[in-house]
């Protein structure tokens, strides 16, 4: 015990830090956000024995205890909102069909039958309208859903 409080007591604060990287490297392992509130709180002591708190080992350590307490409890309900919408924002990475559904295109040849070619970015795509009218070329449409290579669309408005 005598080894583990002269440690303490001689820790400088860059320890704090390094405490901190190994905390985040087991949170980057896991996933849980569990590890992240104490890693947050070895940074934060960190920069406090810079100055503050030099060579009070106690406070340092009820400060890390503090810390990681008030922010387990406390931050989860600010980052988990942010968490589910910045995986919101990545559903369709992988699916192309669609990311293309809510984007306008243009006619670029005039649909008979219901059927015909649209312009969305550089790209022709067979389009198919979604109630069976015809628009003629130039016309501003939404898609709507894709099925393959195939773009449902609708008049805007």
């Amino acid at each position: 015990m005598e080894g583990f409080v002269e440690f303490v007591q001689t820790m400088p604060f860059w320890h704090w830090w390094v405490f901190a990287i190994v905390l985040l490297t087991i949170e980057l392992l896991t996933g849980s956000t569990y590890f992240l509130w104490p890693a947050i709180a070895a940074v934060l002591v960190g920069f406090l024995t810079l100055w503050p708190l030099d060579g009070a080992w106690q406070m340092q350590l009820i400060l890390f205890a503090s810390l990681t307490v008030v922010l387990s409890v406390f931050a989860p309900r600010y980052v988990k909102p942010w968490l589910q919408n910045t995986q919101a924002d990545h559903m369709t990475l992988n699916d192309r069909g669609a990311q293309k559904v809510g984007r306008k295109a243009t006619i670029d040849s005039n649909f008979e039958n219901g059927v015909g070619k649209v312009r969305l970015g550089d790209t022709l795509w067979l389009a198919e309208s979604e109630t069976g009218e015809d628009f003629s070329a130039g016309a501003q449409v939404e898609i709507i859903r894709t099925e393959g290579t195939k773009v449902y669309v609708r008049a805007t408005g």
